[in-house]
This record gives C-alpha cells, structure tokens and sequence, in this order.
C-alpha cells in the first residue's frame, strides 16, 4: 500500500479557484503524480465558507476558501484530510459545520475532530488516523469547539490502544514555530517519547517550511512538511501582507510511505516547488536541504538549542524590522488585547498538555 502525506493546504489568494482560472493545469503535474496512490492525505488549512459568514475569535489574520475550491481536492486525488489545525474554525461553527458537510458530500474523508479516530482497511492494512492541534499555534476552536488537543497522555493511551488492535499508526500533529526549519526541542522530545510505545508515523505541520525526518526506535518522524500550497497571507489593516511567502515557504516535500502487512517497510521524501506557472515535482536542491535539517537532528541538545535560537531569532529580527510606529498604532485597540491574553491562556495550556508530561 502506497500512501501520500502532504503538508499545508490552503485555498485562498491565487490558489482559489475565484481568483486564478489557470489552477487545474498549475496542479497537473502533481495530480497525475498523485494519481498512483492508493491513499492521500494532507492537511486543510482553509474552512470552505460561504459569502457573508463573519471570522469567529480574536486572530491576527483569518484564511477561508469558497466551496468551489473543494473541486480542487477532487482533482488532486486527495482521499482524506487532517482538520486538527488552527485555523479550521477561524469562521466560527457556520465555516466548521459547511466544512464537514461538503466532504462528507464529496465522499472526501476527515480526521482531527471531535475526539474521532478515522480507521482505514486497505489491502491487509488496518490504519489508525489521529488529528492533534498544539496550544503552540494558538489555535481557537479547540476542545469543546471541536478540534482535537495535543495532550502527551492522551496520544499515548491512543497508541496503547491501537497496538493492542494491531493497527498503524499516523499521527497528524499540528504544532511548532512558523518559518523555522529546525522544529521546537520540546516536540523532538515528545515525538521521540511517543515512538518508544509502539512504532508510528509522526506528520507534522504549521510551520509553513520543510523541517527534518528521523526513523526512531521504528517509527519515522517528519517534524514538518511545509506548505504544500498556500498564498500571501493579508490583513484589514495593512495593504502590504502579513506574511509573504518566501522561497523557503514555496520549498516543500510529499511524504511516501509504504506500508505491507501493518509495518512501514519503505517511506521516501519527494520534494515539490510552488513555482509561479506550475506546481514542480523533484528538486536535488531541496532533498539536500531536508537531508540537512535531518542531521541536525542528531546533535547533542545544547548544540541543536544554540543552531536553532540563532535561526529562530534571525526570523524574529527580520519580522521586527519591518514594523514602524504606524503599524504599533494600528494595533492599539481591544481586539490586541483579547489577542495577548488568548496566547497567554494557550501558554498556559501548553505548559499542562506538554511541557508536564515529557518525561
């Protein structure tokens, strides 16, 4: 069995329909490429709302798609989605409940939600598919609204379980710091904690670029598949964007996994480029570079700590420098104070879900 993992998908800006009649022949490579698979899965990012429907919570940025776009799931042969992220229900219960409907109509299955686990046989394959949204990403929607919360305890109990059921494990995990390729230490340690119950698949998400893959004790940890599309990220405030997609965000990989009899016998890492007349498919330049956040990972901890602090605060620096007093001013109002407190009621939830159950 041949399964496809894919990272963040997003269908706004130049990748909606509504807004660039040229997508399906952008995406024809990749579809056909992803035709020969027997499952695919990736990770929507975008809730499909209809005209009219107000952003739900206090964010620094909302993403929806119109529901034509759904057809663009159908023609990239994609089969399942995660929808355990942060920004699934940036439209309320009214952009949640349109999401879950024209899937279930379309016969696309979902995972991620509501405390559901999406079994899948297969060809004497029996897959297990957990969802789980970090406190790190300061989502909303999560718990009671729906979303699934990355708890250690939880995940591990869900791995006990389903060993004991002889099923395959795929962990969909949205979590981390955006547009950094070396993953946040404490999920390096969580990932590596869960693969000494039982062998797993760790796919991770959210931080918009490719980070580094590791085989642990028989599992195999993808920390970050980075986008595998997604635009220009705007806000009411400013005509510049909130976030500009850069080469290393365009720079993104599918995850192949072959799995026989319930055991992952073969898994390879195809790099994919968000070019600007067509999705690219293989890139030696890209492979180097995952290879190379991939050995990263096996530095002694103090050492990838330092590498990782000096290129998380080259980030920090650069996003600062293009902030002036105007864009302080435009900031100061109740909607950034509900903001500041929501990220410090998620901190506090991170600390209890992850940092007190890392052993």
């Amino acid at each position: 069995m041949k399964i496809a993992l894919l990272g963040d998908i997003a269908f706004f800006g130049k990748f909606s329909i509504n807004n660039n009649a040229n997508l399906f022949e952008y995406f024809k490579t990749i579809s056909n490429e992803l035709s020969s698979y027997d499952l695919v899965i990736g990770n929507l990012e975008t809730p499909f709302v209809e005209e009219g429907v107000k952003p739900y919570g206090f964010k620094s940025a909302y993403i929806k798609s119109s529901p034509q776009n759904l057809e663009l799931l159908k023609y990239l042969n994609i089969d399942v989605v995660n929808l355990a992220n942060n920004h699934i229900y940036d439209y309320g219960k009214k952009g949640y409940k349109l999401t879950k409907s024209l899937l279930k109509k379309n016969d696309i299955k979902y995972f991620g939600i509501e405390n559901k686990q999406l079994t899948i046989d297969f060809d004497n394959n029996k897959l297990a598919l957990n969802g789980f949204c970090c406190y790190s990403t300061n989502p909303i929607g999560i718990d009671i609204k729906g979303v699934n919360a990355l708890n250690i305890n939880s995940a591990e109990k869900i791995l006990i379980e389903n060993s004991e059921r002889s099923l395959f494990n795929i962990f969909s995990v949205h979590c981390g710091q955006e547009h950094v390729n070396y993953p946040n230490y404490d999920h390096i340690r969580l990932a590596r904690q869960l693969a000494k119950i039982t062998p797993y698949v760790f796919y991770g998400h959210h931080p918009h670029v490719a980070q580094g893959v590791e085989e642990q004790n028989g599992s195999l940890i993808a920390y970050s598949l980075g986008n595998f599309c997604f635009d220009d990220v705007y806000t009411s405030k400013s005509k510049e964007p909130l976030i500009k997609q850069t080469e290393n965000n365009k720079e993104s990989f599918i995850l192949e996994l072959e799995v026989k009899n319930n055991e992952l016998i073969d898994y390879k890492i195809i790099p994919i480029y968000m070019g600007e007349k067509e999705m690219i498919v293989g890139s030696l330049d890209i492979s180097n570079k995952i290879n190379h956040y991939s050995k990263i990972l096996n530095l002694e901890k103090m050492e990838y700590k330092f590498k990782r602090n000096v290129l998380l605060n080259s980030y920090i620096t650069e996003r600062k420098n293009k902030r002036n007093l105007k864009w302080y001013i435009k900031r100061l109002n109740y909607k950034s104070f509900f903001l500041i407190t929501s990220s410090l009621f998620n901190a506090r939830k991170y600390k209890k879900n992850i940092l007190r159950q890392l052993n």
